[in-house]
């Protein structure tokens, strides 16, 4: 068994990092592409902290050995079904302490050959605040603003498979961005995942002399908080205002949803009241108390474009203005009618003479 500095794993070639932390451990944050084999599971786990807290790290270590063992076989096997894939696995627990040493033995006993990740995951996540830190973007970040529902994610899309480089924050956090922007999605990515996700896509994208496009976010989205030099970035970087009639936008609106109303209409409209009823302070304070109540009538009676139109009119535009004003000079509005012709329109534009002398990074 040897013991690798995350750093040093990323020369390895056709390589798999496995992260023996429980489930719960795994599924709240990992190293991307990890897979994941818990040597103990949440309540195993918890139970031998508590020993080793309250009676001594003998008898915790004593009670690990007694819940582990049965395990191995099963556990080697798991590992060596890995080992006939890749050609260097990586195991990695918390620190890089007892949970991921055992099994590391337990392989090299059986002849596999493993590496022990130095640190484990607090390893990998400092390496990763500090590398998020110090990141130097080459890029120069085209940003894109526009009211809810003009269809800027749509465009990003479109630009990516146009070949273009996109930076989709909202899918990185796993939250469209707004009071409602979890439904559908399952639990947003917290803190951790999202900075892991958004320093591999920089890193695989950031190319000097190049441009990322990317949807205008606030600081928040969901639970994560967008890093200082992404924000620099984007304010950093020219601008271009998405524009759409109203009908338009309720239709895109309702199209993002459209699944999740016809998979279960009656678990969407009380996940939707539920955000509904997170922001009706805010929805009063602008737009009064019928106009909130009508919004809840519409939504419970499943009149879903009616209650997006007023959301949009009410409530979503008035804060969109509120930042729009903070903004000098946009380089350019394109109408998104048709989300391809306004893909073309963008790429027409940053590829002109003019947008590149006065835009590209130097």
């Amino acid at each position: 068994m040897k013991v690798i500095k995350y750093e040093n794993t990323l020369d390895l070639k056709n390589k798999i990092y496995i992260d023996v932390r429980t489930e719960e451990e795994f599924t709240e944050a990992t190293i991307p592409s990890a897979v994941n084999i818990p040597l103990l599971n949440f309540e195993e786990r918890k139970l031998i902290g508590t020993m080793y807290k309250q009676e001594s790290p003998k008898k915790a270590k004593l009670k690990g050995v007694e819940i582990v063992a049965p395990k191995i076989p099963t556990l080697i096997k798991k590992i060596n079904n890995l080992n006939e894939k890749y050609d260097n696995l990586i195991l990695f627990c918390s620190r890089g302490g007892l949970r991921s040493e055992s099994p590391a033995r337990f392989a090299e006993l059986a002849g596999i050959e493993v590496f022990k990740l130095k640190g484990g995951y607090k390893a990998y996540r400092n390496y990763i605040l500090d590398r998020l830190d110090s990141f130097d973007i080459k890029n120069t970040f085209v940003t894109l603003h526009g009211n809810t529902g003009v269809g800027k994610t749509k465009i990003l899309l479109e630009l990516e498979k146009m070949g273009e480089s996109i930076l989709d924050l909202e899918a990185l956090a796993n939250h469209r961005g707004s009071a409602f922007g979890s439904i559908g999605l399952g639990s947003p990515y917290n803190q951790k995942m999202f900075d892991s996700l958004l320093y591999e896509d920089l890193k695989k994208k950031d190319k000097k002399g190049g441009y990322i496009f990317l949807e205008a976010e606030s600081k928040r989205i969901g639970y994560s908080i967008i890093p200082d030099i992404v924000l620099q970035a984007m304010q950093a970087g020219p601008k271009i205002l998405i524009k759409a009639p109203i009908e338009k936008r309720v239709e895109i609106i309702y199209e993002e949803y459209v699944n999740d109303i016809i998979e279960n209409k009656d678990k969407f409209i009380h996940r939707a009241e539920e955000s509904l009823k997170a922001i009706e302070k805010y929805v009063v304070q602008k737009a009064g108390k019928n106009v909130y109540s009508s919004m809840l009538e519409d939504l419970r009676r499943g009149d879903f474009k009616p209650l997006i139109k007023k959301l949009l009119q009410k409530y979503y535009d008035p804060l969109y203005a509120h930042s729009q004003n903070k903004i000098d000079q946009f380089a350019a509005e394109v109408e998104s009618d048709n989300i391809r012709k306004a893909a073309e329109k963008i790429l027409q534009l940053v590829n002109s003479t003019s947008f590149r002398n006065e835009h590209a990074q130097a």
